[in-house]
């Protein structure tokens, strides 16, 4: 059986970040008296106290609509900014998946102390936690690029960071005696994929959301057409806004970098995204429900 990569870690010693906050996320959802959410307050859910590890289950989950996703990591996000402790401990932890996928995706390109790039990750989400507009859609996938986004820049630092002796790597080259070596390795940064979708995110170019179709179609090397299934939109009208937001995000990569001009940040925000119940369709497939056996638990 394929084992959780924290708990891998955990195995061999490794102690990062994350791998702190799923454990404490197991404490959380252990025991008679799991932290929980009351159902009730909830389209879909059952009535009862749900755990949040069944929670993450749901809103993980493709299929689960946009709306109910926005309105979990709205209460969780809001529990997190007023009381702090456990619930913000539940932030990270119904998020986990998507914080380690980060951290696999970046890794894979780059070699990185796992523990330096856990702490990154996991206080790029903090601060989207602390600072995120609630009223808009898209939280989760807003909180993902912040988390990337801070991730990527601890990875771009520990990557131009001079080394610590005067030898020189098979992929470094010196610029003259005495100099500091050139790392290959940075001159990619501009051209990463992921770093572009997450700075055009951050300067308003596209959307959360139009990033994560194109990246999962353009780089992850997902159909289109699953991808609208799977959440319940209509192919055409996906396929349409993943060709304007690629338009946009074309036209930003091939202007003038000038700090002054207009440029055409913040049309993603004029654009309408779809999201779950905009695709012309009269209904979604539901996300799969929690199951309906008693777990009482902490208020919620």
């Amino acid at each position: 059986m394929c084992r959780d990569p924290l708990e891998r870690d955990a195995d061999s010693g490794e102690n990062g970040a994350l791998t702190t906050a799923h454990r404490a996320f197991s404490l959380l959802t252990a025991g008679p008296r799991p932290l929980a959410l009351n159902g009730r307050n909830f389209p879909g859910f059952p009535l009862r106290w749900v755990p949040l590890d069944e929670v993450q289950q749901v809103v993980l989950h493709r299929r689960c609509p946009q709306p109910l996703r926005d309105r979990i990591w709205t209460h969780l996000v809001t529990r997190s900014r007023a009381e702090g402790g456990a619930w913000t401990v539940a932030c990270v932890g119904v998020a986990l998946p998507a914080l380690i996928t980060i951290t696999t995706r970046l890794t894979a390109r780059h070699a990185l102390d796992a523990a330096d790039l856990h702490a990154a990750v996991l206080t790029g989400f903090l601060a989207g936690v602390a600072e995120i507009d609630l009223e808009a859609a898209g939280i989760m996938n807003r909180l993902r690029w912040a988390a990337f986004r801070a991730g990527h820049t601890a990875l771009r630092d520990a990557l131009d960071t001079p080394p610590p002796t005067s030898e020189t790597s098979p992929r470094e080259e010196t610029t003259g005696p005495g100099r500091a070596p050139i790392r290959f390795v940075t001159s990619a940064d501009a051209g990463h994929p992921d770093l572009v979708l997450a700075r055009a995110v951050a300067d308003g170019v596209v959307t959360a959301v139009e990033a994560d179709v194109i990246a999962a179609t353009r780089l992850d090397g997902r159909s289109l057409r699953q991808l609208a299934a799977e959440g319940g939109h209509s192919y055409e009208v996906l396929k349409k806004q993943r060709q304007r937001a690629e338009g946009r995000l074309a036209t930003h990569l091939n202007q003038p970098r000038d700090p002054t001009g207009p440029g055409i940040a913040g049309t993603a925000d004029r654009s309408r995204t779809v999201t779950p119940g905009e695709s012309g369709s009269s209904s979604l497939t539901p996300c799969p429900q929690p199951s309906c056996g008693q777990a009482p638990g902490a208020q919620g």
